[in-house]
């Protein structure tokens, strides 16, 4: 079982900002845990996570140290979140995301794709005689409401809490995946319809969060026990 870890990802400078500052960077990398931060009146303050990743750090790098225990541990029945967290601009979709859920090379695709690729390769090699199922579930929560992606109509979620099920979104559309492509083109359409705006810092960034629901079942065929994983994703 994988625990609570925290990590800090730093990107390149962009062309705007080495327009305007040149190619100072405040931040400088100790090791693999730990980075110091220049401020304004170059005092130097130091920082340590679980994993820091610096601007020369692969997407592939953030699937397999922060992802990949966790999805495994879905298709096992337990329960795991990987949130990204930052201001606008920092990069928080393109970890996500990629440049694109559908069409990028395999070096820049980002968290989603990976983990999709993994759930059903982890299935596909699972030696349990077992089945599984995989639904997905897409809302934003945009001016203080919780919006389904992939039925737009339903733009007023309610959150409730059941004894059972734990906390839920009551009404919230679930579609059956069945293979990597089907999974990649769900969530390029429910992409589609987030509410994105344009702001100073990236004419792109998304005003809203979303929070991407896998749900993994497994059902054992030899006593028909039933065990159910949720991995979620935020942005």
């Amino acid at each position: 079982m994988s625990n609570i870890t925290v990590c800090a990802r730093f990107r390149p400078p962009s062309s705007k900002e080495r327009i305007d500052h040149g190619d100072g960077i405040c931040i400088r990398s100790l090791d693999l845990e730990t980075f110091v931060f220049k401020d304004e009146k170059q005092e130097e303050y130091t920082f340590s996570f679980d994993r820091v990743f610096h601007d020369g750090s692969e997407q592939a790098d953030v699937f397999e140290f922060l992802a990949l225990p966790i999805v495994r541990d879905a298709v096992n029945g337990i329960n795991g979140t990987i949130i990204t967290y930052g201001q606008t601009g920092a990069g928080k979709t393109y970890s996500m995301e990629g440049p694109s859920i559908l069409d990028c090379d395999e070096q820049k695709k980002g968290l989603l794709p990976r983990v999709v690729g993994e759930l059903f390769n982890a299935i596909k090699i699972s030696e349990d005689a077992s089945k599984y199922t995989i639904k997905l579930s897409m809302v934003e929560i945009y001016m203080e409401k919780v919006r389904d992606l992939f039925d737009l109509s339903k733009d007023n979620i309610q959150i409730k809490e059941n004894k059972v099920q734990g906390i839920l979104l009551s009404g919230v559309t679930e579609i059956s995946l069945l293979n990597r492509a089907e999974a990649l083109q769900s969530l390029s359409s429910g992409i589609a319809n987030r509410a994105v705006g344009e702001t100073q810092m990236n004419m792109a960034s998304s005003r809203s969060h979303c929070a991407y629901i896998f749900t993994v079942q497994q059902e054992l065929t030899t006593d028909k026990r039933v065990k159910i994983g949720k991995l979620i994703l935020v942005d």
